[in-house]
């Protein structure tokens, strides 16, 4: 962390912002140990890696979903090792992270690679990236950071960023902020710790269908974004509304996860219910998340993958198809969508 952060911050516990730091290890990129205590409740909370640990006072919940974590936050190389996530393992595999989220075609990125899923979503973060329009003067908070690689984006066009998170996955943004600066807090998502009207943009990546509470957190959003300010979520796995819950989301709740299937209403209803006066969904192209899958696959070419092309090189058909294909996407299972939402 950087001392500047500190005139933005809440204390979780209290809600105050009388707070303190004490520092301990510093290097020539920011503040690596310490802790910062609140002085009008004295909760006292650690930084270390340089990241702010707000997570003392955490709901139940929250911290069952993060053992969950804590248990299975490893990576896997092709031979089946696994690695905790340790400063050896990132400067282990130190390359492949700082190849996100496109990855380098290695078996990390492919098809049962501990880093597959990032890899196929890849072309809807550089369409969030691009529909965000960044001049580089944005404060935009990332929750749900994981990794934090779209923080390490933002950071490099010019715009102060925070990257949020409850899992030890964070850890590895120590790469990436030796190319761009930013900073990282654990923390709930649901108690975010930072003052109102504090940044103009919020993004997520697949991370709101892990509360039982998506009005509240849209009710956090809200109250950190600054008047005229814009949530972005994309990634976030939605059923149809006459689809059924997937048996996926019973065996995560299982393990200790949180993840709920929601549907598009549900979504609409929660961000309208959190403030948001405007909101939007985007149903996304079809064609480009089948090619951007099928690629990191290495999947022959086939009829499927000439038609996905074939609509890619015809955006106005795509379009038309896409109007057709709104009712039955909303119904029975939406594939690619994204949300906004504006203050």
């Amino acid at each position: 962390m950087r001392e500047a952060i500190l005139k933005f911050l809440r204390c979780p516990a209290c809600k105050g912002n009388l707070l303190t730091l004490n520092r301990g290890l510093v290097d020539n990129i920011e503040i690596r140990g310490g802790e910062i205590t609140c002085g009008r409740c004295a909760a006292v909370y650690k930084i270390e890696d340089g990241i702010i640990d707000f997570l003392n006072n955490a709901d139940e919940r929250i911290m069952r979903e993060r053992r969950a974590m804590d248990a299975e936050e490893y990576i896997t190389d092709a031979s089946g090792n696994k690695y905790r996530i340790t400063e050896a393992t990132i400067e282990k595999f130190k390359d492949k992270f700082l190849a996100m989220p496109q990855g380098d075609r290695s078996y990390f990125f492919k098809r049962g690679g501990s880093f597959q899923s990032i890899t196929e979503a890849s072309d809807r973060f550089y369409s969030a990236l691009e529909n965000l329009r960044l001049t580089g003067r944005e404060k935009i908070l990332e929750i749900g950071a994981s990794f934090s690689f779209a923080s390490s984006k933002f950071a490099k066009i010019g715009c102060s960023a925070v990257a949020l998170d409850i899992g030890n996955y964070l850890k590895v943004s120590s790469l990436f902020v030796k190319n761009a600066y930013y900073d990282r807090v654990f923390s709930d998502m649901h108690n975010i710790p930072f003052q109102d009207n504090t940044f103009d943009i919020v993004f997520g990546a697949a991370v709101l269908h892990h509360s039982n509470s998506l009005k509240e957190v849209f009710s956090e959003i809200h109250r950190v974004l600054k008047t005229g300010g814009r949530v972005m979520l994309i990634n976030e796995p939605s059923r149809g509304i006459f689809e059924r819950v997937h048996p996926v989301f019973e065996e995560m709740e299982k393990k200790g996860y949180g993840d709920i299937s929601y549907t598009i209403p549900d979504w609409l209803r929660s961000a309208r219910r959190g403030g948001f006066k405007k909101s939007k969904i985007e149903f996304l192209s079809l064609a480009d998340d089948y090619i951007t899958r099928h690629k990191n696959r290495d999947t022959p070419d086939n009829f499927k993958l000439r038609l996905a092309r074939f609509f890619q090189n015809h955006r106005g058909i795509e379009k038309i198809l896409l109007a057709i294909l709104i009712l039955p996407r909303l119904l029975f299972r939406q594939k690619s969508w994204r949300l906004s939402a504006y203050k």
